[in-house]
């Protein structure tokens, strides 16, 4: 698969909720860079954060790629992350996110956002005691 098809795929699997499929596109030695957050190295550290975050159990996903572009074996994307609680409520934030593709597959994955907006999305969420 082209990196872009590795990209689609990867973001396809998180939108159906096959996070296991996702995460195993990820190189054993992934950086994860989700900005501005410390970088989290491994596979498994990365499905033990967003594991501990919820995503795919307390929360689903459909992150809604906006524009994508190709440089190389770098995918950039921008996208709207919708997460929907499982109880109701969702957090809906503006990312920009770059993708790099070894072989097939991803050794890099880098998340921008405004970590403020995540945090007050978030709060308003407690009425659902998350």
């Amino acid at each position: 698969m082209s990196p872009l098809e590795i990209a689609e795929t990867f973001l396809g699997h998180w939108n159906a909720n096959r996070i296991d499929a996702a995460i195993a596109m990820l190189a054993e030695d992934v950086l994860y860079d989700n900005v501005p957050f410390p970088n989290i190295i491994g596979r498994e550290k990365v499905r033990k954060f967003h594991a501990d975050f919820g995503l795919g159990s307390t929360f689903t996903v459909d992150w809604k790629v906006t524009n994508i572009a190709v440089s190389g074996n770098v995918v950039l994307n921008e996208r709207i992350d919708v997460f929907r609680h499982q109880k109701g409520g969702t957090i809906s934030l503006p990312v920009m996110g770059t993708l790099t593709v070894e072989g097939d597959l991803i050794s890099v994955w880098r998340d921008y956002f405004d970590p403020t907006d995540f945090d007050r999305q978030l709060k308003a969420l407690s009425q659902y005691r998350l």
